[in-house]
């Protein structure tokens, strides 16, 4: 295969910056008698500053045409806290968090010259932890101001599509937009007998910037 002007083939390390955005659907589910029993249902947003690094490896398809695998992971700050009321049980305050996430992910892109325009996908996860505190009043065994934490690491896929701008031989400057749909995770709460079950979804819009290491 003939190789575009600019190569874009061989392994490379960088770094990343940018933002990210957490949708979730959140079930809380009463547990008590074994079977879950809907309760509520509601919906969140929250968004963060997120930052990481990424590795992958490139080779030509085809003239113009590049191929290769890449994986990265992230940090984040995304958390947030709803209160529930519920007159004859008191309140109770769920605090979610997600701090890190990362992918492994094919891609395929169409090279001119030193502009890489490409597509991606693969396999997504996600760590997250879920605090729960009766605030006030009980709710089956949970006494205020008791709290249970549970923690999950969601899994599912990522789908996105970005720009690498090649400055000098070795570096390459990247734009890219990524969605990361991390299924659905259940988190058990023993005490109050309850269950929450969250369907995640993150936007994420980044910059970075790669070091490659040659061709072959």
């Amino acid at each position: 295969m003939v190789a575009p002007t600019y190569d874009w083939s061989g392994f490379y390390i960088g770094g990343h910056v940018g933002a990210v955005w957490d949708h979730r659907t959140v079930t809380t589910n009463n547990i008590a008698t074994g079977v879950a029993v809907p309760l509520a249902t509601g919906t969140g947003n929250l968004n963060s500053v997120t930052g990481g690094a990424q590795a992958g490896f490139n080779f030509v398809l085809a003239p113009n045409w590049i191929a290769g695998v890449e994986a990265d992971v992230s940090g984040a700050g995304l958390d947030g806290t709803t209160v529930v009321t519920v007159t004859r049980f008191g309140s109770d305050q769920h605090h979610n968090e997600l701090d890190l996430y990362g992918t492994v992910r094919g891609r395929v892109g169409y090279a001119l010259s030193n502009v890489l325009l490409y597509g991606t996908g693969g396999f997504a996860w996600a760590d997250e932890k879920i605090t729960r505190t009766q605030v006030t009043g009980v709710l089956a065994n949970a006494v205020a101001p008791v709290s249970e934490t549970t923690t999950q690491t969601g899994i599912g896929w990522a789908t996105g599509a970005g720009v690498e701008w090649g400055f000098a031989p070795n570096w390459n400057a990247r734009a890219e937009y990524l969605h990361l749909d991390l299924g659905t995770q259940s988190f058990t709460f023993p005490l109050a007998m309850q269950r929450n079950d969250a369907k995640v979804n993150l936007e994420v819009v980044r910059v970075g910037v790669n070091y490659k290491f040659g061709g072959w």
